[in-house]
This record gives structure tokens, C-alpha cells and sequence, in this order.
């Protein structure tokens, strides 16, 4: 285990035990902490870095991983199954960076879904980053978007050049966020927009669960956020913070359908392959059409309410 003693927000050595877990594929226990100084959530002490590229293999992708809650490569052989979740994202890039001549970047690609999505979609100038070299594979079978497998921090990508960046339950498996944002700021254009979603670690469901929320997978979810940790990252990067509240009323309309979509999707995938109750409960959730229900979960999920990123 690889010990970790400061926070890599604000450098503090400062921390307060939020919760012991057992790692589900190594079966060895972590501790999630609190920063007391800026509220950041982590694991501490956590796997080393090999050990940590290592959870990524194959078996990862087909849902016998760590986090056994989605099979990708099941869920790519059903075009349907992630549809809303694709469709969301790039209603939300045609929100806030209108037009399809743009260069787009696709931070953790996995196996290629929403590279697909926006090819389909009319975007010529499609790119995907993806460290695991067996999803890296399946994704550059799609025509028209370049794949480069590695870190992000590593390959080598136009400086400056994309118009948006974007990372789907990506950024709580960072080994270290603080230097990757800053890359990312360096990899934006001028007016670019860093786009995400990840675990609200302050939204209702996280709140009402606590050490119980689904989210909390230490072997490779090592960073847990919520708008105020987010906002002062992007600020220490240079990005500007723009939170939802911010948008005016038809934006803010528009943006909450796009996480409707995201958020049903989601509850539909993980129902699909999740085993056991969670599963059970996921599959019943995403059953439900009702616009109402949608909004609810979207509501107490609270995605929304972590803070976009613009260069």
C-alpha cells in the first residue's frame, strides 16, 4: 500500500477517518478520509501506481473488476443500453459550445460509446484518450475519432486546441487531480470548457447513505468531490468555475434535461449488470419513464450541482 500523507488540494496532513472498506477484487481494506482543512474526501493509504493500472484489465471491462456494477463490453453490444447517457452528454456540449466544428476531446474513453455518439452526431474532429490498452483497442474500431492509449498526462495531444474536453466517471480515478487539471487547462483553447461527471460526495443520495453510498470503491475511486473542492481546483488551475446556478433559467432547464437523460441511463446500465440488491434497486428506478421520477433522482443524485470548467 502506498501511503499518502497530504491532501492534494491544499496540502494539509490533516485528516479526519470517514470510513474503512474492503476492496472488492483485492479483498484488502482502505481508509477513505476527510481533509479537515479544505473538506477534500480521499483514499488514504491506497494501492501503488502498478497496482493500480493493473485493476484496468480486461476483466474490468467486462464486469469483473473492482467495481462490478457495469460491464462495458455488454453494455457496447446493446447500442441502446447507454444511448441516454450519450445523447446527455452531447446535449450538453451543444449547449454550451454550440456548432460541430469542433475539436473534442474524450478523456477516459473506455471502450469507445461516445466516441461513437459523436461521430454520429456530426462532430468531424473526434479524439479519445484511454489508459487501458484492451478498451483503447475496441475504441479505435471507430471510424472517424483517434485513440491514443496512456495517461493522459503522457501522451502527447496539440496544446491549446479543443474546444471541449470531456470525462464521464473519470476524475475520481485520478492518482493525482491537481497536476491533470492543470494539463487540462493546457490542452483547452482559449474559451474551451472542461465537461464531467462524478460522485457529488455532498448531493442528497451521498448524505443519506454515508459510509453505505455505492459510490465509495477505494482500490480505484480515490478522490470523492463536491462543488466546493471542485471550485477551488479549477481556480488554483486557472479555469474559471461555473456553477449551475449560474446559468439563466432556459439553460438551467435545458442542462437538467441533458442530466435526466444521463442520470436514467445510468440507472438502466447499472441495473443491467450490477448483481445482488443493488441491482435489483437500479433496474427498478431506471424502469420507471416519468419525467417526475427522473427529475427527482437527477435532484437527489446532485451531479448537476458540481461546477463546469471554462479556459
Amino acid at each position: 500500500m502506498e501511503r499518502v500523507d497530504h491532501c492534494n488540494l491544499c496540502g494539509s496532513s490533516r485528516f479526519a477517518l470517514f470510513a474503512e472498506k474492503e476492496g472488492q477484487k483485492t479483498k484488502r481494506r482502505f481508509r477513505i478520509v476527510t481533509c479537515e482543512d479544505c473538506g477534500l474526501m480521499f483514499v488514504a493509504p491506497r494501492l501503488s501506481a502498478e497496482e493500480n493500472l493493473a485493476l484496468y484489465d480486461e476483466a474490468y471491462f467486462n464486469g469483473d473488476g473492482f467495481d462490478a456494477s457495469v460491464n462495458y463490453v455488454l453494455l457496447d453490444q446493446d447500442g441502446d443500453t447507454r444511448h441516454g447517457e450519450n445523447a446527455g452528454i452531447v446535449a450538453k456540449i451543444g449547449l454550451l459550445k454550440p456548432g460541430r466544428d469542433l475539436r473534442v476531446l474524450d478523456m477516459g474513453c473506455g471502450t469507445g460509446c461516445l466516441l461513437q455518439a459523436l461521430c454520429e452526431a456530426g462532430y468531424r474532429d473526434v479524439w479519445g484518450v484511454e489508459f487501458s490498452e484492451y478498451a483503447a483497442g475496441l475504441a479505435r474500431s471507430i471510424e472517424g475519432a483517434k485513440v491514443f492509449t496512456g495517461d493522459i498526462l503522457d501522451v502527447e495531444l496539440p496544446l491549446g486546441s479543443f474546444d471541449v474536453i470531456n470525462a464521464t466517471e473519470v476524475i475520481e480515478h485520478l492518482r493525482d487531480p491537481l497536476t491533470t487539471f492543470r494539463r487540462i487547462k493546457s490542452l483547452l483553447a482559449p474559451g474551451g470548457v472542461f465537461i464531467y461527471s462524478t460522485g457529488n460526495a455532498r448531493g442528497l443520495y451521498a448524505r443519506i447513505l454515508g459510509k453505505r453510498w455505492p459510490y465509495l470503491h477505494p482500490e480505484g475511486h480515490l478522490f470523492y468531490f463536491n462543488p466546493e473542492t471542485l471550485t477551488r481546483y479549477f481556480r488554483k488551475v486557472g479555469l474559471d468555475a461555473i456553477p449551475f446556478a449560474s446559468f439563466d433559467s432556459a439553460k438551467r432547464r435545458a442542462y437538467l434535461d441533458a442530466e435526466d437523460q444521463m442520470t436514467h441511463s445510468m440507472l438502466a446500465y447499472i441495473g443491467k449488470s450490477a448483481p445482488g440488491i443493488q441491482g435489483r434497486i437500479f433496474r427498478a428506478v431506471g424502469a420507471m419513464q416519468s419525467a417526475w421520477v427522473q427529475r427527482a433522482v437527477t435532484n437527489v443524485v446532485g451531479k448537476h450541482r458540481l461546477p463546469l470548467a471554462v479556459n
